[in-house]
Formats: structure tokens, sequence, C-alpha cells
């Protein structure tokens, strides 16, 4: 009976196999029914979709296609300095969207890029080829390139690739600033500084971000900017033919033994009728030299140290000093001479401090009511050289002479 029933059974199972057997037919017929995929189509790239090491890939499909997965192709394009046998890197993704990013790209690089469709039954022909480019390289900012005077800064950048930026974005915050202070920026600079209101005796970060049609660059690295010290650049153009500027700006030099009929001097940039500005300078190998400042008018007129628009020390002896001012001359007699002096220019106070910046020692002041911006003036009457320390706070025996 056991056996009887068990065969009974059989043909349910032989059902079974013959439903099977069916089905898989039935898979067969159908892999052959599924077509190629058509080529997909790549959309042109989208602004703003780019940064300097990625780009953003999307494309569309027909909507009878079966698709089982996406492989895409992104190659560099040759720049103009490459040499025709270099090789090119490819690279493939596989994706199932109907999108991709590319990572760890060139900034200021194009990329040609396509994609095929594949399913189980084959891959489709290339899509199209499609111009891709990444953002801008990320600019820079040197601090000591920057104008800082009280409460007001210039800050400036260099680019990697000037032509391959349209615009700047530039961004900052106090250094120690308050919970719920954020970033403030400035958007759509076509140059390459800026000038920027700040608080006086306090310290910014500041970053930068180059943009074009296609996206934004990374933030660059910050960048201290302290409004407790003064920073200028020389005026290359105010200097004397027979003085030198070092690179950085901050070394003058001159070398000239004959006789001249002019001082070779230069001037720094104009400070604002405001608040405090300090800096120091080194004279090396050179006996007769002028520190001070001078009025606008002074530099129109090509006069330095004359009439009642310049305000210097003259040194022409180891130990004497000539304090120029208002039309008064006064003479001062030091036991130490000064290898580094400090100059304190208050405006809140009306006042022009030199000081022997190692001792601290107060060599001259000059009360003088000043209402209008002044240049920095240095001028080497011998051979010698004269840098400049800039970004310096001024010490406290000078604030409180």
């Amino acid at each position: 009976m056991e056996s009887t029933a068990s065969l009974e059974k059989m043909p349910a199972a032989f059902s079974l196999f013959e439903h099977y057997d069916d089905s898989s037919a039935r898979s067969d017929q159908m892999l052959k029914q599924v077509a190629v995929p058509q080529p997909p189509r790549l959309e042109p790239q989208e602004p703003n979709s780019a940064t300097s090491t990625t780009i953003a890939v999307y494309w569309s499909i027909n909507k009878e296609d079966v698709i089982d997965s996406f492989q895409v192709y992104c190659m560099e394009e040759p720049q103009d300095d490459q040499e025709v046998n270099d090789l090119v890197e490819e690279y493939r993704v596989t994706v199932k969207e109907s999108y991709c990013i590319f990572e760890d790209l060139e900034p200021d690089r194009y990329y040609q890029v396509w994609v095929m469709a594949v399913n189980f039954t084959g891959c489709s022909l290339p899509s199209e080829r499609a111009i891709f480019r990444t953002a801008p390289s990320t600019p820079v900012i040197r601090a000591e390139d920057c104008t800082v005077c009280w409460n007001t800064a210039t800050i400036r950048w260099q680019p990697a690739n000037p032509e391959a930026t349209e615009t700047y974005t530039l961004e900052y915050c106090r250094q120690h600033s308050p919970e719920g202070e954020g970033l403030r920026s400035y958007s759509g600079i076509k140059g390459l500084q800026l000038k920027v209101n700040l608080q006086p005796n306090d310290n910014y970060f500041f970053y930068v971000r180059a943009i074009n049609t296609f996206g934004t660059s990374e933030q660059s690295e910050a960048a201290l900017i302290s409004t407790r010290g003064t920073r200028f650049r020389l005026l290359r153009e105010t200097a004397h033919p027979t003085l030198q500027i070092s690179s950085n700006g901050t070394v003058i030099s001159f070398a000239e033994r004959r006789r001249l009929t002019e001082i070779p001097s230069v001037l720094g940039e104009e400070l604002p009728a405001c608040g405090q500005h300090y800096w120091e300078t080194t004279v090396t190998d050179c006996p007769a030299y002028r520190l001070g400042i001078c009025s606008s008018s002074a530099v129109q007129a090509g006069a330095l140290g004359q009439g009642e628009t310049s305000w210097y020390m003259h040194c022409s002896e180891p130990q004497r000093y000539t304090f120029f001012y208002s039309g008064i001359v006064s003479d001062v007699h030091v036991t130490e001479r000064p290898a580094r002096v400090g100059i304190l220019l208050d405006y809140n106070h009306q006042r022009l401090l030199f000081i022997n910046a190692e001792s601290g020692q107060l060599l001259f002041i000059i009360r003088h009511r000043f209402n209008e911006g002044v240049h920095p003036a240095f001028a080497l009457e011998k051979p010698g050289k004269c840098t400049l320390h800039l970004g310096i706070e001024p010490p406290d025996s000078a604030r409180h002479k």
C-alpha cells in the first residue's frame, strides 16, 4: 500500500519538473527578445556642478531599454605643453544610477566623458563624447602681501591660473569669534585684492575661493590677519632709480658711490588718518639715512625732508640724531646707537614717536595735529641697506609715553 501511494504521487512530481522545464524555455525566449540598449544621451555639464577635483556627469536613456548598469569613461584632454606621445590616463566607473561623480581629478582641466549602457544581452555603443571641466585651482593668500592699517585691511591673493578664473569669493571671521557669529563673505570679486573694514586690535582668518562657470574651488588655507600691527607695501614707482627693492618688498638697498644731487628715497603706501600705526626698521652699513613720514603733498612735490610736510629722523653721525618737523630742527645725542628703530604714528593723541626698539628708550617725540593720511618714508644717503619689520604690535613702553 505504501509503495502504491508513493507511485501515485510520482506523476505530480513529474508535473513539477515539466513546469520548470516550460519556465526555463520561456526565459530563454525572453532573453532572445531583450535587445541591446541604445547609446545613452549625455547631458551638458551643469553650471556650478564641479569642484577643483570632481565633475558630476548625468545622462538619459530610452524608456524601452532594459539596463543593468552603466560604464562611464573619463579621459583628460591633452594640455598645450603636453608631448604628443605622452600617455593619457583614462578613468572608468560602473554605476547603477544614471549619474556619477568622478573624483581625484586635476583642477583647471578639460575631460572627455562618454557612457555605455549594459544589460544581460550586451553593451550599447558609446554615447557621443562631451567635454567637462573642473573648477579652478585654489588660490593662496599670503599675509605678508596684505596691507593692514588699524581698522582696514587690503587682502591680496595669488591664483594658480588667472585665465581659468572668472571671479573670487573672499570669506573671513574673527579668530576668537563669539558664539553664533559665522563667516562673512564678499562675492563676485573681479580683481586679485579687496579692501575690508575691520575692528582694530583684533585677529581674523581670511579665506578665498576661485570661481568659473563650471564650479567653485576648495577654500584656501586660512591666512591670519592681525590689526594689532601695521603692514604696508613700498611704492616702487616712488623709488629713486639708484635704490633697489627686494622681491618681498621689505629690503631697500643703495650701492651707488658717486655723488648725487637728490636724496635716494622711497615711500610706503599711504596710512589712513586714524588710529595708530607702528613699524620698525634696521639700517646696516649705512652711516647716513632718514626715517619718518611725509604727506601726500610732499610726494607730489618730490620734496622729501623739506618744508613742513615731512617729519623724520636724520642720522649722519654714530651718536647724533637730528629731528625735522614743522620747520623746526632738534639735535639729540644718545649714549647707545639703536640698531633697530621703531616709529609710532598715533593719530589718537596727535604724536609721532621714535623709539629704540631693542631697549624701549624713547629717542624723540613730535607733537603735531596730523589731519591727513601720510606715507612712511625711507632714504639712504650713503651705500647700505634698510630692512623693514612689519605687522608688529607697538611696545607697551611706546603706548604710554
